[in-house]
């Protein structure tokens, strides 16, 4: 097996892995099977790592208030999701974290990410409020309703309320409202490492590609 960038491994004790979510019946065959958060007491022992060109990210994702959030180790701070052969928004293609999170190149990317979705058809035709009860509903513990007035009163002075159609904001207008999504989604920051780092585990190490970077990529 060799990594690819926009790859992510579970680590666990020597331990590695490329599926999405972290493989509980096979590292810990005693936990609970109807508690996804059983680790058996080795929660905080299991890493998320992600390969990026020119760094390699560590965060512990799946344990509450703890470094390296999926937003983060993903440059997804719009925390968008996809499927195989799905929309290209700039990311990897068909590369996925945990609840088919796309991975992308840069946190650049993934913020001009959020204006394309906001910009197609599943979002432009809706108010700023409507929009926000799509991307962060109330059943979800968010609170929609602050968010659009939020955004609404920075660009009150332009005439945009809570019922101005997506799809008629401004570039300028957009951002403020990527901003408010990418604070909703939260980008707690984790560990980089160079390619080079002691502090990879050697079982991804000895896994990692020749080429580090696109630009050797384009000489070669």
């Amino acid at each position: 097996m060799t990594l690819e960038l926009g790859d992510h491994v579970w680590y666990w004790n020597g331990n590695i892995s490329l599926e999405k979510s972290i493989p509980r019946a096979q590292w810990f065959p005693n936990s609970n099977p109807n508690d996804p958060n059983d680790y058996l007491g080795h929660g905080k022992e299991i890493y998320n790592f992600v390969i990026h060109a020119d760094e390699i990210v560590r965060g512990r994702p799946h344990m509450r208030n703890h470094e390296g959030s999926f937003a983060w180790l993903n440059n997804n701070p719009g925390n968008i999701t996809g499927s195989i052969g799905g929309h290209d928004y700039g990311q990897y293609p068909d590369k996925f974290n945990w609840h088919n999170f796309l991975i992308f190149p840069t946190w650049n990317d993934g913020f001009n990410a959020i204006a394309s979705l906001l910009r197609s058809p599943a979002y432009a035709d809706l108010s700023i409020q409507a929009g926000f009860n799509k991307y962060a509903p109330a059943s979800d513990g968010n609170n929609p309703f602050a968010y659009a007035e939020t955004v609404a009163a920075a660009l009150s002075h332009e005439g945009v309320t809570v019922d101005t159609r997506i799809g008629d904001l401004t570039d300028g207008q957009m951002v403020v409202m990527q901003n408010k999504i990418q604070e909703v989604e939260g980008a707690i920051p984790g560990d980089s490492f160079t390619w080079e780092s002691a502090d990879i585990p050697t079982e991804i190490a000895s896994q990692l590609p020749a080429s580090v970077s696109p630009v050797e990529e384009e000489i070669q």
